[in-house]
């Protein structure tokens, strides 16, 4: 990805290239209006088309990533239908954890990419904002590629099946919706939840703007890894 340390030691990312790039926070807020006079499924197509955007650098676009265990899988297709069961399972270990209702949608007509559909499930929650139809989580796995495992990956072998997130427009990721004026949700806490529920080969990625943490969007970059916010903080010092 094309984040980079800053060279005076006050933040721990180029703040000027990534701010310019896309503001997903005012994007996802622009259209709750619409959001309120859609009916459910359209209101989900609308959150897909968002959640389809594709800025040119990485660093500016939601993404997940993996590295596979190539003993898990004997084709990319067979990886790939790998990759859909691990996410699912870790929406509902994370939707149990947190007490939410968690619905995989199978009658909505999504968009693909890379031939693959953009998956949807709907979340409930009465505490945190969640009604019918408010809140969604959509995820999409690209074509698994079969390729040598990074040295710094943990938990993987020689060999794996990658999902990574360099290619301008094929690239997996995981993303929460709410709509309403009201951001009440606890974003930070449920991507935490999910990734901790994830293999320890998989890492989820967010731009400056498009996490909520009580209430308000991080301005930073956000990795999760193992159930851990990682990297990009601002420093206490500054």
């Amino acid at each position: 990805m094309d984040l980079r340390d800053s060279g005076d030691g006050t933040r721990s990312y180029s703040k000027g290239m990534l701010v310019p790039l896309l503001d997903l926070a005012s994007l996802a807020t622009s259209f709750d209006a619409l959001l309120r006079h859609l009916s459910g499924s359209q209101t989900f197509l609308f959150n897909a088309t968002d959640i389809m955007m594709t800025p040119d650098n990485p660093s500016a676009r939601p993404s997940l990533m993996g590295w596979m265990p190539a003993s898990m899988a004997t084709s990319e297709a067979q990886a790939y239908e790998q990759y859909v069961d691990l996410v699912d399972q870790a929406i509902r270990l994370a939707a149990n954890d947190m007490a939410l209702s968690a619905t995989k949608l199978s009658n909505v007509e999504t968009p693909e990419i890379d031939g693959h559909p953009l998956v949807l499930w709907s979340i409930e929650s009465a505490e945190h904002g969640c009604g019918v139809n408010q809140c969604v989580v959509a995820y999409n796995i690209k074509t698994p590629n079969r390729w040598k495992s990074p040295p710094y990956v943990e938990g993987t072998e020689p060999e794996s099946y990658n999902i990574a997130a360099n290619h301008p427009e094929n690239y997996s990721r995981l993303v929460f919706r709410q709509s309403g004026e009201q951001l009440s949700f606890p974003v930070d806490e449920f991507y935490r939840t999910v990734s901790g529920a994830s293999p320890s080969w998989m890492v989820v990625y967010f731009p400056p703007g498009t996490v909520i943490r009580d209430g308000e969007p991080l301005p930073y970059p956000v990795l999760y890894e193992q159930g851990q916010r990682l990297i990009f903080n601002e420093p206490d010092h500054e």
